[in-house]
C-alpha cells in the first residue's frame, strides 16, 4: 500500500467513503430528501464509467435506510472497483488485483465525486469521510503473536495467568492526528476465505467528522492517503517489508 505497488502486497480491500447529513422528517426518521431524483441522475452518469448496476434492495422495500448502500455500479459484472450508493453516503471499493494510488484508485475517487457533486442539486453537508486499507498476511502453523511482533512492530503481551489458550487475538488502537481526524490500527487473527489458512489481518483507518467543502474533500483524501501509506511503512519490519517487494 505503498505510492509504487508491491510486488507481493498484502492488500485485500482499500474502501473510500463519503457521508453526508440527512435530515429527520416529521416521522422522525433520517432521510436523503434529494435521494431518489439524485440516484436517477447518478445511474445514468456512472454507467458511462461502471455500467453494471445491481439494487441491492428489493423493489417496493421502504427507503428508510440511511448510511448503507442500495445501488451498486461495476466496471463489469462483479469486476471491481465497485461503487456503492445509499442515503447519505457512497464508498469505492477496489482489491488488490486492480489497486494503484496515483494510476487508479485516486483518479476514480475523484470521477465518482464529481458525477456525485453534479447529481444533487441542493447545498449538501458533507460530514464524514474515511479511507481504509485492509490487509492480510497466511501464517499456516507460525505463532500469531510472535508473527505480530517481528513484522507488524507489536507487542501484545498480558501481566496475568491465563486459564486456557488464546485463540482470538484483536488490538484496536485509535490517535488523533493534527487536523483531527482519527487514525485507527486494527490488528487480528483469522481465516483467509480464499486459501482457508490461518491469517494476521490488519487494518488502517482513517476518519474525519465535521463540515466539508467539496475542494475540502479532495485535500483531505491525499492527506489520508500518506497517513495510512506512511502508517503501513512504518509498521513493518524492514525485512519483511523488503521480502514483499521480491
Amino acid at each position: 500500500m505503498s505510492k509504487t505497488k508491491l510486488k507481493e502486497a498484502p492488500l485485500k480491500e482499500v474502501i473510500f467513503e463519503l457521508h453526508w447529513n440527512c435530515p429527520i422528517d416529521n416521522s422522525g426518521i433520517e432521510k436523503d430528501e434529494e435521494f431518489e431524483f439524485a440516484q436517477g441522475r447518478f445511474a445514468e452518469r456512472i454507467k458511462k464509467y461502471f455500467p453494471v448496476h445491481k439494487k441491492l434492495l428489493p423493489d417496493g422495500f421502504p427507503l428508510n435506510i440511511t448510511h448503507s448502500p442500495i445501488h451498486q455500479y461495476w466496471k463489469g459484472e462483479f469486476r471491481w472497483p465497485v461503487v456503492q450508493h445509499g442515503q447519505g453516503m457512497i464508498a469505492i471499493n477496489e482489491v488488490e488485483e486492480g489497486y494503484e494510488w496515483e494510476a487508479s484508485f485516486k483518479p476514480t475517487i475523484e470521477q465518482v465525486l464529481k458525477v456525485l457533486f453534479d447529481s444533487y442539486e441542493k447545498d449538501t453537508k458533507y460530514e464524514r469521510l474515511k479511507l481504509q486499507y485492509i490487509d492480510a498476511w497466511d501464517i499456516n502453523n507460525d505463532d500469531p503473536y510472535e508473527f505480530i511482533e517481528k513484522n507488524l512492530l507489536t507487542s501484545i503481551q498480558t501481566g496475568y495467568h491465563s486459564f486456557g489458550v488464546s485463540k482470538d487475538i484483536n488490538l484496536f488502537q485509535t490517535y488523533e492526528l493534527e487536523d483531527k481526524s482519527n487514525l485507527q490500527v486494527n490488528i487480528s487473527n483469522g481465516i483467509n476465505n480464499k486459501t482457508l489458512g490461518k491469517s494476521i489481518i490488519w487494518s488502517t483507518t482513517v476518519e474525519k467528522f465535521g463540515r466539508f467543502s467539496q475542494n475540502e474533500i479532495m485535500e483531505w483524501i491525499e492527506y489520508a492517503h500518506k497517513i495510512c501509506s506512511d502508517t503501513f511503512t512504518n509498521m513493518l519490519n524492514k525485512e519483511f517489508y523488503e521480502e514483499l517487494d521480491k
